[in-house]
């Protein structure tokens, strides 16, 4: 199953051009069986108007899910994510795979927390911590100690995917490596990228363990010139083992 690890919908991420059942649907036609839903968890006015973190807590949570019986209805998985602006760092984005609804109630102002705070909060849950897009604009890359793998990011609108550099940095450090496409439905064509995830990974929990466990994994990756995916194998540890063509 391939599965996008970073997508967003309109009705939480105020910048994504489209809602949970359309992001689904243009997922499923360019090849695609599920997304990960990784909303923006942010503290701005655009996101927060009134300042009550626990109100829009409340409304993260119901924005997946509707998004998950719109899933149901397409026959389309969806699995549940968390990206975190942090206040602290500019420009950084962590996403969480493996909590639930109650983590993001216990840590409602979780945009506050330094990278240490969150990394331990997340741990604690059983839940794994990821650096989305740590090249885009400008490099960022926050501490590697304190994270559990790195995304390779397929957005068409940003400089490169940086799949090399996000490997190296990965391997040297024995972390995993991801891949998403931080869709927003913002750029000229939908990129087709993500992990391939085997069928017991049927949500948020499972597709923790398995980023924790896996010795390797499978990823699409589309170049932001929008040439032809990739299936790039990546083995933890050792880097990228073999990378072919991905047929469409």
């Amino acid at each position: 199953m391939l599965f996008d690890l970073h997508a967003h919908s309109s009705g939480i991420s105020v910048c994504c051009k489209v809602n949970a059942g359309d992001a689904l649907r243009i997922a499923r036609e360019n090849g695609m069986d599920g997304l990960v839903l990784c909303n923006h968890y942010q503290n701005t006015s655009k996101y927060m108007p009134d300042g009550d973190h626990r109100a829009f807590s409340e409304r993260y949570l119901a924005e997946y899910g509707q998004a998950v019986a719109l899933a149901k209805q397409m026959h389309m998985g969806l699995i549940f994510g968390v990206e975190v602006t942090m206040t602290r760092y500019e420009l950084v984005h962590l996403v969480i795979y493996g909590v639930g609804p109650d983590f993001v109630r216990a840590h409602t102002q979780m945009y506050d927390y330094t990278q240490e705070q969150l990394y331990r909060a997340v741990k604690e849950a059983g839940g794994v911590l990821i650096q989305a897009h740590p090249y885009r604009i400008k490099r960022r890359l926050m501490d590697v100690e304190l994270l559990d793998g790195i995304e390779v990011n397929c957005h068409p609108k940003y400089e490169d995917v940086y799949l090399e550099e996000m490997a190296e940095i990965a391997t040297r450090y024995g972390k995993i490596l991801t891949c998403g496409g931080d869709y927003h439905h913002d750029t000229p064509y939908r990129p087709k990228c993500g992990m391939y995830l085997p069928d017991d990974v049927r949500d948020t929990y499972d597709l923790a363990r398995f980023l924790q466990t896996a010795s390797s994994v499978d990823l699409c990756v589309q170049q932001v010139d929008g040439s032809a995916p990739q299936r790039v194998t990546f083995t933890r540890g050792c880097g990228i083992a073999a990378r072919r063509e991905v047929q469409s």
